[in-house]
């Protein structure tokens, strides 16, 4: 009796490891052009460009890595000097996606406070008033998505930035949580 039960315990081992399905690419000698599409074998897979997962991170800082100075062409791209500008009255494209982010019955005037006394790291310190559950802004997330992630190629964090998800968005690879990447103006 033990035998048998031995006997059947290694046929089914034996038959499930070789069911796994990453051995069968290692026994695939079929030539890539004839096997069908999605079995494509490991040396074959391309991974997709994802900045800071399989490509390096150009903005560990998330906004203010592309919001900067730029002295070469005397731009001045940095948020607090946007922001500053909006005193007394925003840009129209920036204002109708500000007020279409805003909560359900929440009117915007178009004007931004001073903030320069308050904010020193970007995007941290803006969640002070642009929280999920805020009522005197519109809610972070929803603003800089619709500010960053709409118009296609007339959106110049998407056609010229080569703007992604994790251009703000951050893993840790050791937790896999995500975070926002914050940092000081430069």
């Amino acid at each position: 009796m033990n035998t048998i039960v031995i006997t059947v315990l290694t046929v089914t081992v034996v038959a499930i490891s070789s069911a796994t399905p990453g051995n069968h690419a290692e026994n695939d000698t079929k030539p890539a052009a004839t096997r069908e599409a999605g079995q494509e074998t490991e040396s074959e897979v391309k991974l997709s460009d994802i900045p800071g997962i399989t490509t390096p991170d150009r903005t560990p800082n998330a906004c203010v890595d592309c919001h900067r100075t730029y002295p070469e062409m005397e731009i001045d791209g940095r948020l607090t000097t946007a922001l500053a500008g909006w005193k007394n009255g925003s840009d129209a494209g920036i204002l109708v996606k500000a007020r279409a982010s805003a909560q359900a019955g929440r009117t915007l005037a178009g004007k931004h406070p001073e903030i320069s006394a308050l904010v020193k790291v970007i995007p941290d310190d803006c969640l002070m008033c642009h929280s999920r559950d805020s009522w005197s802004a519109p809610p972070f997330a929803r603003l800089l998505h619709a500010i960053h992630l709409v118009g296609g190629e007339k959106n110049h964090f998407l056609a010229n930035a080569s703007g992604t998800c994790t251009s703000c968005h951050k893993l840790d690879e050791k937790t896999g949580a995500w975070h926002l990447g914050s940092g000081i103006e430069r």
